[in-house]
């Protein structure tokens, strides 16, 4: 016995394609200045002040780290080999963005590297940050931010599944020395879009002529402003304020594990009829019963005996049929009529991408 729900999806397929219904955004919410760029920064450090859950004895660079520190701080480490379960070896991380100065803070992401088991209400020690030129831009210093509560019992199914190793400082880093950025003299700037593509650059350009300044695209990511001698900081104010329309490309983003699924707003169908079905079997339980006359003698002979009950569900089938129609509100209707659960769905429309039916990028995280 099998339900089959027959969905027949007639769409036909607009002669022209739909326009975005992206609202205009700013073009410095979709780009940035190239000259001025973020840096990443890393560093080495050791976490102290754990309740007995950091590195074991085994990770040797931990106990190593820790007795350069010691010999450093006028304590001669001894001929037998020190071990200490509330020290942890990390590595700190953290963003250095343009323009920022000598003095100034920056937050850190601290991730443990042995077998340390929790960083729970650690501290981190002075640790430098470097950047790729193995130059020091940052020292970070401070208390980790976990996010589990210290009182919240371990038994909580929640709880343990939190990430305990690692974890944040908010302002973490002190900046020692800035990464200059000159803008000064330059006869060009060059815009650089977040996510690149021909057709919104294409626009960013007519926004940029559209304000009386002069602009060229060298690829579908690059677009290059030409400077007439104005004053920089103005004119890139007045750049990045201007607002065009980013183009998106046709996509669905589906996500088996939840059953999640995105599709954009420019997904075009081709006629296609689909059908999908179940089968649902409930199981009861268990009983037993006792078939024989023994009464309160235990010497007799009873006999016990199991019975279980099994029933199948079938739901009545249903027949949609969809207006022809190109928009994905229409598919969206149909799916949700025929009471399509979130997996359904998916499944449905990786059958449709394999068929042709759906003219769009389909990822699947």
């Amino acid at each position: 016995m099998k339900k089959i729900i027959l969905v027949s999806l007639v769409l036909l397929v607009a002669s022209t394609a739909l326009p975005a219904a992206s609202p205009p955004v700013r073009i410095k919410d979709i780009s940035h200045i190239l000259e001025a760029r973020d840096n990443q920064l890393m560093g080495f450090g050791l976490v102290i002040g754990l309740r007995n859950s950091g590195d074991k004895s085994q990770t040797g660079f931990t106990q190593q780290a820790l007795s350069n520190l010691l010999s450093r701080m006028g304590v001669i480490p001894q001929s037998v080999d020190f071990r200490s379960r509330n020290v942890a070896a990390v590595m700190v991380s953290a963003t250095l963005p343009p323009f920022v100065r000598s003095g100034q803070k920056l937050d850190v992401t601290v991730s443990s590297v042995g077998d340390a088991t929790s960083l729970q209400g650690g501290t981190l020690l002075v640790t430098p940050l470097q950047g790729v030129d193995n130059q020091v831009y940052a020292v970070a210093q401070g208390s980790l931010l976990v996010g589990v509560e210290p009182t919240a019992p371990t038994n909580v199914p929640y709880v343990r599944s939190q990430q305990l190793t690692a974890g944040r400082i908010p302002d973490g880093a002190l900046v020692e020395k800035e990464v200059p950025v000159a803008l000064e003299g330059k006869t060009s700037l060059t815009i650089v879009l977040n996510d690149p593509d021909f057709t919104t650059a294409d626009r960013v350009i007519g926004a940029i002529r559209r304000a009386g300044y002069d602009a060229t695209a060298r690829d579908a990511a690059t677009v290059v402003v030409g400077l007439s001698g104005e004053e920089i900081v103005p004119l890139i104010s007045r750049l990045e304020n201007l607002t065009v329309t980013p183009d998106t490309i046709a996509k669905v983003v589906v996500n088996e594990r939840t059953g999640t699924i995105v599709i954009g707003e420019n997904v075009v169908l081709s006629p296609v009829a689909v059908s999908f079905g179940d089968l649902e079997v409930v199981i009861g339980d268990v009983a037993l019963y006792s078939d024989g006359s023994g009464g309160d003698d235990t010497s007799s002979d009873n006999r016990f005996r199991a019975t279980t009950s099994a029933k199948l569900n079938k739901k009545e089938g249903k027949f949609t049929v969809v207006p022809a129609s190109p928009t994905l509100a229409v598919l969206s209707r149909a799916l949700n009529a025929v009471g399509a659960s979130p997996r359904d769905v998916v499944a449905i429309l990786q059958a449709m991408k394999k068929a042709g039916a759906i003219k769009a990028e389909m990822e699947v995280i």
